[in-house]
């Protein structure tokens, strides 16, 4: 009787925990961080300071970029991640690697006129946030930066054929564009009803179903 009593009582807390887990600490962690995009600062490290990234930490994606015509533009700290950064101007395409406490992720951004952006990644929180109207994101478990960028520019052809988009006339620095669209997605998603609670699906359940997936063509044909 006592063993049971126990095991019953295990399960009431396990069950309680897990209950917390979904209602209280995922909500709460979507909440904080959609505040955090209210009003982002993102601080460009000394320029003396690059070449421990450039040459040393991401010497291999410097040596990508350099092949490819990318061009460095920076190293910036945006609350416990470094970002480095490379451009391509003629292709309005940013190339972003970022170091986190959770790893290390890559990032293509393709600029579009009237407001159009491309973002393709390798990791799944890429894919937590509903993407605000203009911005299509895809994201794939992919490690080598030659393929992702593959997939990216598969999808740039994508989009130029169904949605006639051009590159804009004037690249924007990576600053500017960064911040935009973080305080974007904070706009959109605080206008989404119930967005912590709503959080709960978009965490568990809605960036494992995109994750490993092309931007849907057929969905964007119907915002035509």
């Amino acid at each position: 009787m006592l063993a049971n009593a126990n095991l019953i009582n295990g399960l009431i807390l396990l069950l309680g925990m897990i209950l917390c887990y979904l209602f209280v600490l995922i909500p709460f962690l979507i909440y904080y961080a959609i505040q955090h995009m209210r009003s982002p600062q993102l601080i460009l490290l000394p320029e003396e300071d690059w070449s421990d990234y450039l040459t040393g930490k991401c010497r291999a994606e410097s040596d990508w970029s350099r092949t490819n015509q990318f061009e460095s533009v920076g190293v910036y700290r945006w609350q416990q991640n470094y970002i480095i950064v490379w451009e391509n101007e003629s292709r309005a395409t940013f190339f972003q690697t970022t170091l986190s406490p959770y790893g290390r992720f890559h990032s293509f951004t393709t600029i579009f006129a009237e407001d159009y952006t491309l973002i393709t990644a390798n990791d799944r929180e890429a894919l937590i946030f509903p993407a605000p109207p203009g911005r299509f994101v895809q994201s794939f478990g992919v490690e080598q930066t030659g393929i992702l960028n593959e997939k990216h520019q598969a999808a740039i052809s994508d989009l130029m054929r169904v949605k006639h988009l051009e590159l804009p006339d004037e690249f924007p620095e990576f600053e500017d564009a960064y911040l935009a669209s973080l305080r974007q997605q904070h706009e959109f998603v605080r206008s989404v009803f119930f967005y912590p609670i709503r959080g709960i699906w978009w965490y568990h359940v809605g960036r494992r179903v995109k994750f490993n997936r092309p931007i849907d063509i057929q969905q964007v044909i119907l915002e035509n």
